[in-house]
């Protein structure tokens, strides 16, 4: 029996060291190598160790499986798992599955200290569950670099023999305890880089609740590993940003507690009046907080600035106070590098942004012209949730008016703050947190905002410069207007080429000084100027003459380029209503003087003189009707509108909305959008109507004087005003006759027109001009045609008939 019971060992023998070399040969392991292998699975055999836990290997195995092969594989395994032990499998199948997992852990070389499971070792899974759920995301959790001297070697040194425990004791347990909760590990407790915990080495002879009381110490090493390689990680990061700096310092002086706590407990034991269980009461509290400040680095992960303050705002939200108020101690810490970027932006107008962190960006490349409309800007990412978009706001506005007051207004006077610039030297979030931190950015962007426009005001004279872009390019200045007109109307009567801008500019100047405008600042005098817009073929000087307001500095913001363009659009749509209510009431003087600078055409021109004022009375009537809807219901209601707004203004972006408000409004209800451009096309048919009969009525007015002063030479002197030779006579008449017939067709024309006008008005929705349209067509007075002159013209001699 002795001889076959050796002679069955030796088989076993062979087979196991075959069962090695197998193993372990893919990877070029020498005889050395498969011999310490073949006698440390000895030794593990011999151990007759009855601790293995069968559920514990398996949820071992199952884990590596699903961290290096994928969860298909894990599967499979499961199910060939569950058939061996629906089976009944063999008597020791979990020292097989620990043995088989022991091995294929040395050949790939991974610390396998983890797999040896006594019953009290359970726990060890636990705290790897619990270590894995706390860890989310592995990419935040730090590899253990191997020049830290925390990672075990290599399985050549790692697994170490259970005869190295025989004289092993508490006192030994507590010694490496101490030593695992610094994150470091000892032969008797190591780190296991796949499971990500310290786990405890096989055969250490102690009792079952005392290896499950280490086990949970043991986590504690864990979590302040985790925290210690996540601070050393990000320190080293110089992008990783000043508020994230900050985050790690709080987290530092968190540990320094902890510190005091591991001391004081080494000195504990080194009296003797330390046991197992004492520890665990003793870390039980720094537990908790330790799993808190893990969670913290987990979600913070690689997030810097405001986005790492948000992160951990959440929480702050804690139902438990000890945590609310440890979160709320790290988050004031974390947040004074954002406190103090706030004061120099708000008091300083500077943003000392190097990482990025600061929810206020500034592109330097922006030209200081631009400097309000583009240089500085949100960054909503880097916003913290406990910073409202509005305040926001209004904080890039505080600083945003200073540097406006700087750079552009060219202002370096100091800003007198009715209260202390300094809220708090920590500048935490205490500091930038509540109804006092909302409060005092409102006091600051009042004081800021009143002193700039005060500045506007005084030195860069705000309303002045508006009164004069009212008074010049909206025609406002009424005596300047007329003697402008007056004077320029030869030259722009003449082709476009023929003029010369600076001969009209001499000619503004003159009527300047001609008008009341001679008592405007000189400073507003000087920047208005006469511009000749792009001629084409046939145009003549109407068409390309314009003028327009310099405005530049600080005002340019408020009055910018798209607002000179639309300014430049509305003059040019008042200077024609303007010209033909100047040309008309000439047309009606001139027509009314006949009488004596035509004396001898005295008797015949009457009816074509009333002819002629039916169809200027009817443009006349127009006109006036649309004079007056521009004058007061359009420019006179919204200036009153951007007078309030200016005056009540609390900042510049509120005059700069009033101004465009007031500039769009102006060019709705001019029907100068695009959504009218219908409307105003029928209006100008109506302009166009009107300066044709001008046009005509100058040619007819030249034609009846020269027909004049041939009477005047046939009587000679000798003749009374009215009588002609008889062929002269017949030749006036026949061309009189033409003359009422040109003119008959603005009669049935200048219905039409207007109507069409009309009718198009009806389909805007625009309530100021369905009050036009009720205006110019109140009686429907353009309902009725005016009857064209029909009949028979008689003069001295000859009768002709006319419009039959």
């Amino acid at each position: 029996m002795a001889m076959a019971g050796r002679r069955e060992g030796s088989q076993v023998g062979d087979l196991l060291k075959q069962l090695c070399s197998q193993q372990l040969a893919p990877f070029g392991a020498n005889d050395d190598d498969v011999s310490r292998a073949y006698q440390k699975c000895c030794r593990l055999i011999d151990s007759r160790s009855t601790n293995i836990d069968d559920h514990s290997v398996h949820e071992s195995i199952k884990r590596k499986l699903l961290a290096s092969k994928g969860y298909t594989l894990t599967q499979n395994y499961t199910a060939l798992y569950d058939k061996l032990t629906a089976l009944g499998g063999p008597k020791k199948r979990a020292h097989i599955l620990f043995f088989l997992n022991l091995l294929n852990s040395q050949r790939t070389g991974i610390d396998t200290v983890a797999l040896v499971k006594t019953q009290p070792l359970k726990s060890a899974s636990d705290v790897s569950v619990v270590s894995t759920r706390l860890v989310t995301n592995r990419d935040t959790v730090l590899k253990p670099s191997p020049s830290e001297g925390l990672i075990a070697p290599r399985y050549a040194s790692v697994v170490v023999s259970a005869d190295s425990f025989d004289n092993y004791t508490e006192a030994d347990l507590i010694k490496d305890l101490l030593f695992v909760c610094q994150g470091i590990e000892t032969r008797a407790i190591m780190w296991d880089a796949s499971l990500m915990s310290f786990v405890p080495s096989p055969g250490i002879p102690l009792a079952r609740n005392k290896l499950d009381e280490a086990c949970k110490i043991a986590e504690l090493g864990f979590l302040y590993r985790t925290i210690k390689m996540f601070i050393d990680q990000r320190l080293s990061e110089r992008s990783y940003g000043l508020i994230g700096q900050a985050f790690c310092s709080a987290l530092t002086e968190e540990l320094q507690e902890y510190y005091r706590l591991i001391a004081i407990l080494e000195n504990h034991n080194s009296l003797g009046k330390l046991s197992i269980h004492r520890l665990v009461v003793w870390t039980s509290d720094c537990f908790e907080r330790l799993q808190l400040i893990a969670s913290l680095c987990s979600q913070v992960g690689t997030k810097i600035g405001g986005r790492l303050t948000s992160c951990l705002y959440m929480f702050l939200h804690h139902g438990n106070p000890d945590f609310h108020n440890l979160v709320s101690k790290i988050l004031h810490l974390t947040t004074r590098p954002l406190g103090e970027m706030l004061q120099r932006w708000i008091y300083e107008g500077e943003c000392q942004d190097s990482f990025g962190e600061f929810f206020i960006t500034v592109d330097d490349d922006v030209s200081p012209d631009l400097l309000w409309e583009s240089k500085y800007s949100l960054n909503i990412d880097m916003l913290p949730t406990f910073i409202s978009k509005k305040m926001a706001e209004r904080i890039l506005l505080i600083g945003k008016t200073i540097n406006f007051i700087r750079v552009v207004c060219k202002d370096s006077s100091t800003i007198n703050f009715p209260f202390s610039t300094v809220a708090s030297e920590s500048h935490g979030l205490n500091d930038i947190v509540g109804p006092e931190f909302n409060g005092h950015i409102t006091e600051v962007d009042r004081a800021v905002s009143a002193y700039l426009i005060s500045v506007l005001k005084s030195r860069y004279m705000l309303c002045e410069h508006l009164t004069a872009i009212r008074d010049y390019l909206l025609l406002g200045q009424g005596d300047f207007v007329h003697h402008f007109m007056d004077i320029i109307a030869a030259d722009l009567n003449g082709p476009a080429k023929n003029l010369v801008t600076s001969t009209l500019q001499s000619k503004l100047e003159t009527a300047q000084r001609a008008s009341n405008a001679q008592y405007h600042h000189f400073e507003v005098v000087r920047r208005v100027r006469v511009i000749k817009l792009e001629e084409s073929p046939g145009d003549i000087g109407w068409d390309v003459f314009t003028v327009d307001y310099d405005i530049d500095g600080p005002l340019a913001v408020i009055v910018n380029h798209d607002s000179r363009e639309s300014y430049l659009c509305i003059f040019r749509m008042l200077w024609k209503a303007k010209r033909i209510e100047h040309s008309l009431g000439k047309v009606w003087g001139r027509a009314m003087m006949w009488r004596r600078t035509l004396p001898y055409l005295a008797e015949e021109i009457p009816p074509f003189r009333h002819l002629l004022n039916m169809i200027c009375q009817r443009f006349q009537h127009f006109i006036s009707q649309l004079q007056y809807y521009i004058n007061f219901e359009v420019l006179e209601c919204s200036w009153r509108a951007l007078e309030e707004a200016v005056n009540t203004a609390t900042d510049l972006d509120c005059i700069i909305n009033a101004h465009k408000n007031f500039v769009n409004l102006v060019s709705e209800r001019l029907m100068l959008d695009e959504q009218q451009k219908t409307l105003l096309a029928s209006l100008y048919v109506v302009f166009k109507l009107i300066v044709e009969f001008i046009s005509d009525f100058d040619r007819v007015s030249n034609w009846l004087k020269d027909q004049n002063l041939k009477r005047e030479a046939l009587s000679g002197g000798r003749r009374k005003p009215g009588n002609s030779n008889a062929d002269e006579n017949d030749g006036f008449a026949t061309g009189l006759a033409k003359e009422v017939t040109t003119f008959n067709r603005y009669i049935e024309n200048v219905d039409k027109v207007i109507r069409k006008f009309l009718d198009d008005v009806t389909k805007v929705s625009d309530d100021a001009l369905g009050f036009l349209r009720l205006r110019i067509d109140f009686n429907e007075i353009y309902q009725t045609k005016l009857q064209p002159f029909s009949g028979t013209y008689i003069t001295k001699t000859k009768s002709v008939v006319v419009g039959m």
